[in-house]
C-alpha cells in the first residue's frame, strides 16, 4: 500500500519549480513524449543483453521503464503523486515511496538496480550515497542512464535542460569519473543515444559488481 510519508526534498530537485506543474503526472508524461521521446525503447534495446529475474528502479518517476525489462519490477520514488500514478498505470508492477539513499531492501535483493533519468536531480554527495545503496542491494548489474551535457550542445537543447527541475546535469566524462571513484563497481558498457526530437543526449552505463 502506498502511503504519503514525509520524504526529504532536495535543493537539487526543485519539485515546485514552475508552480509544480512538472510534478503533475499527466503534464510530465506529455512533456516527455513531446520533448524526450523514445527513451524507453532505447533502454529496452540496451537491456536485452542483460536479462534479469528481478529489477529495482530507483527514482522510478512515472514507472514507464517497467516496460523496458522482462523480470519482476519494483520502482521506488520520493514523489507521492508519481508513485501513485505509476501504480495505477502499471498495475502488474510494484511501486513504493522512499528515499534513494536509504533503500528499504536487504543486501543483494535484486539482479539489477537501475537509476534512470534521475542522477541530475542529485548533487555529488547525494549521488554517491545513492550509488552506495544501489550497490548494496544489487546482485549482478547496475544501470545508470541520464541526459548529459555536451560541448556541442545547441542553444535550444541547453535552454530545455535549464528548464528541468533537476539542477545537476553532468558531462559524460564527469559521470565516468564518478564511477571510477566508486569502489566495487566496474563499468562494462557505455551507450549514448538521442531522443526525439533531438534535444536530449542520453548516456547509459552498465556496471557490474567487482
Amino acid at each position: 500500500m502506498i502511503t504519503r510519508d514525509k520524504i526529504e526534498t532536495f535543493v537539487s530537485d526543485q519539485k515546485q519549480r514552475w508552480a509544480g506543474l512538472l510534478e503533475v503526472p499527466l503534464i510530465s508524461k506529455v512533456q516527455r513524449l513531446v520533448l524526450d521521446g523514445g527513451r524507453v525503447h532505447n533502454l529496452r534495446s540496451l537491456l536485452e543483453d542483460y536479462p534479469c529475474k528481478t529489477v529495482l528502479e530507483v527514482g522510478c518517476g512515472l514507472g514507464e521503464n517497467c516496460r523496458a525489462v522482462e523480470g519482476d519490477y519494483c520502482g521506488i520514488d520520493n514523489s507521492f503523486p508519481r508513485v501513485q500514478f505509476a501504480q495505477q498505470w502499471y498495475p502488474n508492477a510494484h511501486f513504493i515511496l522512499g528515499d534513494a539513499r536509504f533503500l528499504p531492501f536487504g543486501d543483494k535483493s535484486f539482479d539489477m538496480v537501475m537509476l534512470i533519468d534521475t542522477s541530475h536531480h542529485l548533487d555529488d554527495t547525494q549521488l554517491a550515497a545513492t550509488i552506495a545503496e544501489i550497490k548494496r542491494v544489487s546482485r549482478k548489474y547496475i544501470v545508470i542512464s541520464d541526459p548529459v551535457l555536451s560541448i556541442r550542445q545547441s542553444k535550444t537543447s541547453a535552454f530545455f535542460y535549464r528548464l528541468d527541475r533537476g539542477r545537476c546535469f553532468r558531462y559524460l566524462d564527469e559521470m565516468k569519473a564518478i564511477f571510477d571513484d566508486t569502489q566495487g563497481v566496474v563499468l562494462q558498457k557505455t551507450h549514448s543515444f538521442r531522443t526525439f526530437p533531438g534535444l536530449y543526449l542520453h548516456a547509459a552505463f552498465v556496471l557490474t559488481l567487482a
